[in-house]
């Protein structure tokens, strides 16, 4: 009676499923670099951990979602929103790349770097740091939404082309490579 009673307050809720969010990140993670080194054949592996990956971002939806509804704005205003807003960007455009290009490089090389953020804003942010908490008058603006948001996708768009150029230098080292077209 009283686990359901105190799963109701949204800030246990939204903490516990952003936990659930880093195990699946994690699990996703294991499954790709399983995947990439022991059994380069199986799809069936690659597409558990694309589901998994699809779980997280549903699950990062909601869970920033709920918080601009119960808060009454949109959930940029501390570090543990923001960061986890990061990480939902990123496992938006990596599903978004994958689905495009179907390389299981890519979440062997993003999914760590969005459990990392995620694990970071989880396991070493205070619980108070982590409560969503009202806005000072002077963040209490439309432009907060759009200056924050954009932002965060600048961020996590230069957090995944680094990563790419640095997959793209590993993968082509001691190679010549020729970029223009003949």
């Amino acid at each position: 009676n009283f686990y359901w009673r105190s799963l109701m307050d949204w800030n246990i809720t939204q903490n516990l499923s952003s936990n659930i969010v880093f195990g699946i990140l994690l699990f996703a993670t294991i499954i790709y670099w399983i995947s990439l080194s022991l059994f380069r054949g199986k799809k069936n592996l690659v597409q558990i951990g694309k589901l998994s990956a699809l779980i997280a971002n549903g699950l990062l939806f909601f869970i920033l979602g709920s918080r601009w509804i119960v808060a009454g704005y949109f959930p940029l205003s501390n570090l543990y929103e923001s960061l986890l807003f990061l990480t939902w960007t990123i496992l938006t455009i990596y599903l978004y790349l994958e689905y495009k290009t179907k390389s299981k490089l890519l979440g062997a090389v993003l999914l760590p770097i969005a459990l990392l953020i995620n694990g970071f804003a989880n396991l070493t942010l205070s619980a108070d740091m982590q409560k969503a908490s009202p806005l000072v008058p002077a963040l209490q603006s439309n432009w907060l939404m759009m200056h924050v948001s954009m932002m965060m996708l600048s961020y996590a768009t230069l957090i995944i082309g680094s990563l790419l150029c640095i997959l793209f230098l590993v993968l082509s080292k001691l190679q010549d490579v020729d970029l223009q077209k003949k």
